[in-house]
């Protein structure tokens, strides 16, 4: 079995039901004047994502994207129809509409490919950013044979091979002004295209709840919602597990790049995950959302004695920690040789399934992490991308 592939440990599932409800109506009027209505069936119950919304009109699917990166002040709107009421069941003509179930699908993020795989729908992809980052072996196998297309990479994107391919969407993402130039070459070339804000969520689930929006253009919401429930109840079974727990450990994450020390803050999604897992976050006294703007000094000061440190970026061992700054093996975590890193499975071109695979189960990450910080509470559990660096 390819690692990209494998599978983590198990544990007992508990069932849980997401409701749906909201019945109502609304009056349109159809090209000839004459009046219609249009039921808005129900409005799918999200429990943890925040950025998107769903709701049934009539038999159409409405997906609202409310916080699509950091600042946004648009939100975007996508209407999925069957081909026989793609005219007839929509509110308004402006909103982006589809006809699903869609066929053909780009990525230009390796993020969609768990997904895409789990609803068994990723014989549909027919291009891919950045793929000679990915790890997903049939998606590797697939690219060098040419069956799905390489359409750019590192900030750079094959307009003319989009094109060419002529999907039927584009799934991408935007982190503001840097990506509004694809944004509107791609609208330019009259590429149907859906802005993807999953990495914007601040919970682990509320970011592998995104399935179900992935899920509707494929019209397979009923299986994203099992697929989901399932991710949920594995991680509320680590969650009672870590119950049991009688420490906290403290930890500290990442390392300085450039000079800087990107801390996530104490309400980010990394905040929520080492609190899930049983430590102590030594910022979680912080209000910040995002990223903190640190020196290793500052550091140091608070996080100087923390019993573990997690993702040190590019470090593939201690001594590349050295190399990097000689004072970082002041640090407590460093000298007990408790420095962990995420990097286990990479691609050749140093992508990471950490990035790839992670946001879709969380259960896996939050069960990794509980097996550095807690051991005892998982037995014979082996990290699926988390590793031990040693001094080498």
């Amino acid at each position: 079995m390819d690692p990209c592939q494998s599978s983590p440990y198990s544990y007992l599932r508990i069932l849980t039901v997401i409701g749906v409800g909201l019945l109502w109506g609304c009056r349109s009027k159809s090209s000839d004047s004459s009046s219609r209505i249009v039921t808005l069936r129900d409005t799918v119950t999200l429990s943890y994502a925040k950025g998107f919304s769903i709701q049934h009109i009539g038999t159409s699917t409405e997906l609202k994207i409310s916080n699509p990166w950091q600042g946004a002040t648009v939100n975007f709107t996508y209407v999925l129809a069957s081909g026989k009421t793609h005219s007839q069941d929509h509110l308004l003509s402006s909103q982006s509409l589809f006809t699903v179930p869609i066929k053909s699908v780009i990525s230009m993020t390796t993020t969609n490919l768990p997904d895409l795989e789990a609803l068994g729908v990723l014989g549909s992809l027919v291009g891919m950013g950045g793929g000679r980052y990915v790890c997903n072996p049939s998606v590797r196998e697939r690219l060098n044979t040419k069956k799905i297309i390489e359409v750019g990479g590192d900030g750079e994107t094959d307009m003319e091979a989009i094109v060419g391919l002529n999907p039927d969407v584009v799934f991408t993402y935007a982190v503001g002004n840097s990506s509004d130039g694809n944004r509107a070459k791609l609208a330019e070339a009259s590429i149907p295209t859906v802005i993807d804000g999953a990495y914007m969520e601040e919970t682990p689930l509320g970011r592998a709840e995104w399935i179900k929006f992935r899920a509707a253009f494929f019209g397979k919401e009923a299986l994203a919602d099992s697929l989901f429930k399932a991710v949920e109840n594995s991680y509320d079974s680590l969650l009672s597990l870590v119950k049991k727990s009688k420490s906290r450990p403290k930890v500290l994450v990442n390392a300085p790049f450039n000079g800087i020390w990107w801390m996530p803050g104490g309400r980010s999604y990394v905040a929520k995950f080492l609190q899930d897992a049983g430590a102590e976050y030594l910022w979680t006294s912080d209000t910040t959302k995002g990223s903190l703007n640190l020196d290793l000094e500052e550091v140091f000061s608070r996080a100087g004695q923390a019993e573990f440190w997690l993702n040190p970026g590019e470090w593939r061992s201690l001594k590349d920690g050295l190399k990097q700054d000689k004072r970082n093996a002041y640090f407590e975590a460093f000298k007990s040789g408790r420095v962990y890193n995420n990097d286990k499975i990479l691609s050749e071109a140093g992508g990471n399934d950490f990035f790839e695979s992670g946001a879709s189960h969380p259960d896996w990450i939050l069960a990794d992490l509980i097996s550095i910080f807690h051991p005892e509470l998982v037995p014979g559990y082996k990290a699926h991308w988390y590793r031990k660096l040693e001094l080498k």
